[in-house]
């Protein structure tokens, strides 16, 4: 993740989307995170709209929550009952905070 200050930099719109290849970048204003640039290559128009829906995301944690109070079916279940493997976990990336 790379840091700008909005007030410093000279950086152009293009070139913030290809630092953002890279990682996200925050644009900051007097030090205080303002707009995330984020690349979105690979990704679909619905995917995207979703990720950012207020209330399809509070309908995800409701569920989440459903889920974590009452119990349910795990996706490992859900698998091996249909016959499919289980997926293996990712371990989450260690984040670097870089400066620019």
């Amino acid at each position: 993740m790379k840091l700008l200050a909005i007030e410093e930099t000279k950086k152009s719109i293009a070139q913030i989307a290809q630092m953002a290849k890279n990682g996200p970048v925050i644009l900051t204003r007097r030090g205080k995170p303002m707009v995330a640039v984020k690349d979105l290559s690979g990704k679909d128009w619905e995917s995207i709209s979703l990720a950012s829906n207020p209330e399809f995301m509070a309908i995800i944690e409701n569920s989440r929550r459903s889920f974590r109070l009452q119990g349910g079916i795990g996706i490992d279940e859900v698998r091996k009952q249909l016959g499919l493997k289980s997926r293996s976990r990712r371990r989450p990336n260690s984040r670097k905070t870089t400066r620019s």
